[in-house]
């Protein structure tokens, strides 16, 4: 589906090369679907959807209102900017340590920072599966024994000295953000950030079933199974992210990242759904901030300075505080981003990228874990990445 923006963009002729690219990616399998924002000088361009929500025929095509799982876009857009509220406020300081918000924090873990953790330098290790040793909890008991286990995973690095990617570190920072703010992450997101901005069409949905305790076996899709993911895709507003083995059934509307899902579907690392749209528009506000454009409760320009500059001297590092820079080869910006540019990936296959030099933004949502999360598909991702963040700059 085109908007009647994308219509607009498409009397310049090169926006075809833009149809030409997503309908390759299609046909190729890359993912069943994709919408995409662009804006320039802080107005939207460009708005369009491609594909539907799933690979078979019958599925809804995709369109802009089309509401994605944001997987890791969870961490800049709702952690690192309540973090950056709860700073301005004076209730954090970068500098303030884990031993000073969570108790029983071992000696290793006891010196991590909010800096550490927001530029991904706290030494924790990038990943661990917990949610396998989780599942066979009672619920209400999972979230305090995912702490435990966090704070026990031994170090990978000496906290500030080396940049490891890591969702087990923010998952310790949504629960600094929880202590602090004596609310749910969920509620702390949207009272922090998502109202002083006014940005409606992100959130965090609950687990929308039990958990289920055993890896199944069975084929992914019975012929139930089939006509239900049918009757819930038909309007095309929700995208699925897998035919997940581990919960034995399609995921819809429900956290993709397991271990977020066993916890209740809302953590520091992943469960903010959203659309192109939403994100857009929080992103364009900010950097109307970031431009002494605008002021806005919670934010400020100088430490949105602060925080999309990269952090790590000496760890070679291009993180900024909680969001990522370019980096030096093979970049998803391609090669025509500046160097001053914030963004951050998604597992499930969405990205955006802000060019703070050229005031260019791209947002990017497709489900191509659907209908199997596997890594060939994501590193074919990194490449249409590229190529797309070069044909726009050539466009705009």
């Amino acid at each position: 589906m085109i908007s009647p923006l994308a219509q607009q963009s498409r009397r310049n002729s090169k926006v075809h090369g833009l149809d030409r690219l997503f309908k390759k990616a299609l046909k190729s399998g890359l993912f069943p679907g994709a919408v995409l924002t662009v804006a320039t000088g802080g107005k939207f361009v460009f708005e369009a959807g491609w594909g539907g929500v799933t690979h078979v025929p019958w599925s809804a095509r995709v369109s802009p209102s089309t509401v994605y799982d944001l997987a890791s876009l969870t961490k800049p857009l709702a952690v690192a900017l309540s973090a950056m509220g709860l700073i301005e406020k004076r209730k954090l300081h970068l500098d303030d340590t884990l031993g000073s918000f969570l108790s029983e924090v071992p000696l290793d873990k006891i010196q991590i920072s909010i800096r550490h953790l927001l530029g991904h330098t706290s030494g924790l290790p990038a990943y661990r599966p917990f949610y396998k040793e989780l599942i066979h909890l009672a619920p209400d008991s999972r979230l305090l024994e995912m702490k435990k286990l966090i704070l026990a995973e031994p170090l990978v690095s000496t906290p500030g000295t080396q940049a490891v990617y890591s969702d087990l570190g923010f998952m310790l920072l949504g629960w600094v953000i929880e202590g602090i703010t004596g609310k749910g992450l969920a509620d702390a997101a949207q009272e922090l950030v998502f109202e002083p901005l006014h940005v409606k069409g992100l959130y965090f949905p609950l687990t929308s079933t039990p958990a289920i305790g055993q890896i199944s076996s069975k084929p992914p899709l019975t012929e139930a199974e089939r006509k239900d993911l049918k009757d819930r895709c038909c309007d095309g507003l929700l995208a699925p992210t897998e035919v997940c083995p581990f919960r034995k059934r399609v995921v819809y509307s429900e956290v993709h990242d397991l271990n977020a899902w066993v916890v209740g579907g809302v953590a520091g690392h992943a469960g903010l759904f959203g659309t192109s749209e939403s994100v857009a528009k929080l992103l364009l506000r900010l950097l109307d901030i970031y431009k002494g454009r605008g002021n806005v409760p919670n934010f400020s320009k100088g430490l949105l300075q602060e925080f999309w500059h990269i952090q790590g001297s000496g760890t070679e590092s291009t993180w900024a505080l909680g969001f990522d820079t370019p980096s030096p080869v093979g970049s998803t910006t391609g090669s025509s981003f500046s160097s001053r540019s914030i963004g951050h990936l998604g597992f499930t296959g969405t990205s955006f990228w802000m060019d703070l030099e050229h005031e260019i933004l791209v947002v990017l949502l497709t489900n191509r874990t659907f209908p199997k999360a596997d890594s060939e598909s994501q590193a074919e991702m990194r490449q249409f990445r590229s190529l797309l963040h070069d044909l726009i700059r050539e466009i705009w």
